[in-house]
């Protein structure tokens, strides 16, 4: 071969290089851009969800320290987290001294439920044991593990999910026809570390076609935060409740030690104890005329 053909074959493959160059640049560059315009899209939705947060939380935290109402208040905080989380479904559970989480409210959007809060409907749900009567941890269930170990739980499918028991989830599904795919618990800590509730969500959407979608990371700690708004709320209101039902049981035996006091000033009484020897003497003819 002539060293004009090496040239020109050198010429060549030198060209046929920087077109497979250009191409590869322009596909690097589309997803380099598509790359970018999704994270651009990621930050602007946390952005909207940072602010929804926060013009939340302030106009809650100073109610907190004005009003009384905290079942009111509660309610306002579970509806904001579906919100924020776009959930179709949200859970409030309350500590107990027997160790169980009793449900405060109940809300779902599909299947049109509202029980508990300002709904005037009693939840009727049996409380969920931590313990079982053997006195092991109950982590079979979602929402007795968040409290036990302190921790936000997130399952993407519970259908498709290990190491918790999700039957009565699904038997819940197929009595009322709905689907529960990805859930969300978050533990409601006070000052002192101490579980005293679950907040759990169910099913968020995504903005734009309504689909369910998994909860993501940004969410459930933004979650975790709104987490700890719940627990002042909740832990006002058991300190509250405490403190009333302490009153209310301080009244009663003021009003049992008021009564005994008056029985035995009554008793005391010369007038009394004249009553009870005219008594005797009238029982006394009364059984002297039937002999």
């Amino acid at each position: 071969m002539s060293l004009t053909h090496l040239g020109w074959n050198a010429l060549w493959l030198y060209s046929l290089g920087i077109s497979l160059l250009g191409v590869f640049g322009i596909y690097l560059g589309q997803k380099t851009r598509a790359r970018s315009l999704q994270l651009l899209k990621q930050v602007e939705m946390e952005k909207k969800r940072a602010d929804k947060l926060a013009n939340f939380v302030i106009p809650i935290g100073l109610a907190l320290s004005v009003q009384n109402e905290l079942n009111t208040l509660l309610e306002k905080i579970l509806m904001e987290a579906k919100t924020l989380s776009l959930a179709d479904g949200g859970t409030l559970y309350l500590m107990t001294p027997e160790k169980t989480l009793r449900f405060v409210m109940v809300h779902n959007d599909s299947l049109k439920i509202a029980m508990g809060g300002t709904s005037g409907k009693e939840v009727t749900l049996a409380p969920l044991n931590l313990y079982d009567a053997a006195g092991s941890p109950n982590h079979a269930n979602i929402a007795t593990s968040c409290a036990l170990d302190a921790k936000s739980i997130a399952i993407a499918d519970v259908y498709s999910a290990k190491g918790f028991d999700f039957s009565g989830t699904k038997a819940f599904d197929q009595r009322m026809n709905y689907r529960t795919v990805s859930v969300l618990c978050v533990p409601l800590k006070n000052t002192d570390k101490t579980v005293i509730g679950v907040l759990q969500l169910i099913n968020p959407q995504a903005p734009e076609t309504k689909a369910i979608i998994p909860f993501d990371e940004h969410l459930c700690q933004m979650m975790d935060l709104l987490g700890l708004l719940a627990a002042a709320a909740l832990s006002s209101y058991l300190k509250t409740k405490q403190l009333t039902d302490q009153i209310a049981e301080l009244k009663i035996q003021i009003d049992e030690a008021k009564k005994e006091r008056q029985v035995a000033e009554i008793t005391d009484s010369d007038y009394f104890k004249s009553l009870q020897s005219r008594a005797r003497e009238m029982r006394a003819k009364v059984k002297g005329q039937n002999s």
